[in-house]
This record gives C-alpha cells, sequence and structure tokens, in this order.
C-alpha cells in the first residue's frame, strides 16, 4: 500500500512576476506551481503517492487539484450508502474556496497596516472580488 502526500500552495494570481501566465487561461499560475511542486519533492515519488495541490487567489484550480478532487469525489461517492450525504465533495470545495477567500482578505487587510486607509481598501477589496466572482454585473 502507497501512502499518499499531498502539499498544498495558493499562488497569487495578481502577482507582477504571474502576469504573463495569467493571460494564457485560468488555472495556469496554478498549475506552473504543481510542476514546481513535483520537482521539488521528486525524491518522494519513490516511497509515496504525491499530490501537489494548487489553487489560486481566484480559486481557479491547477490540473492536479482538479484530478484530486475528482477522485475524491469518486471515493466519497464508492463509500457512500445511498442516505449518506452525496454533496460531500461540494462542500470541500466550498471550504477549500473559503479559505482562499480569508486568505486574500488578511493579505489586503495586512497591506493596510502601512498607514493607509484600510476602510477604504477593505471596500475596494469586497467589490473586485464581488466583480471577478460574478456578483456584479457591468
Amino acid at each position: 500500500m502507497t501512502h499518499s502526500v499531498w502539499d498544498f500552495t495558493c499562488p497569487d494570481t495578481f502577482d507582477f512576476s504571474h502576469l504573463a501566465r495569467v493571460v494564457t487561461g485560468p488555472g495556469a499560475v496554478a498549475n506552473e506551481a504543481e510542476t514546481k511542486k513535483v520537482t521539488k519533492y521528486s525524491q518522494l515519488s519513490a516511497t509515496y503517492f504525491f499530490v501537489p495541490v494548487a489553487i489560486e487567489t481566484t480559486t481557479a484550480l491547477g490540473v492536479e487539484a482538479a484530478d484530486f478532487v475528482r477522485e475524491v469525489r469518486r471515493r466519497i461517492a464508492a463509500a457512500s450508502l445511498p442516505t449518506d450525504e452525496q454533496r460531500a465533495t461540494d462542500f470541500l470545495l466550498q471550504r477549500l474556496s473559503v479559505a482562499v477567500q480569508r486568505g486574500n482578505v488578511a493579505c489586503v487587510l495586512g497591506c493596510a497596516n502601512d498607514g493607509t486607509d484600510s476602510d477604504f481598501i477593505h471596500s475596494n477589496f469586497i467589490l473586485i472580488f464581488m466583480l471577478l466572482n460574478g456578483v456584479l454585473n457591468t
């Protein structure tokens, strides 16, 4: 039996260093982060089943992360009785999304400690987040 090991990372989609990759499509920054994790932990593949899980700050999943979630969904469905909660994977994705959003807020509010108006930053962050997630129509 091979044990699984996974490493979670959340690359900042809007970081200037990722600009060239961001324009190629959703998940491009996450895919690059997953590739770097595979290289970094290549020595583990002889002993463990390694899964890099990268979710961008815009909550786009990398290919490996999406495959991982699909596999978790498949295993939950296989192990669940008909009366068990069939939405468990949806709840997992929601929890991951909320964790990323909380991290985003912490980063933005952490930047506000440099003497800028934190209410202004916070309200603009919420507006940008709503636009990105399709809550507001422009």
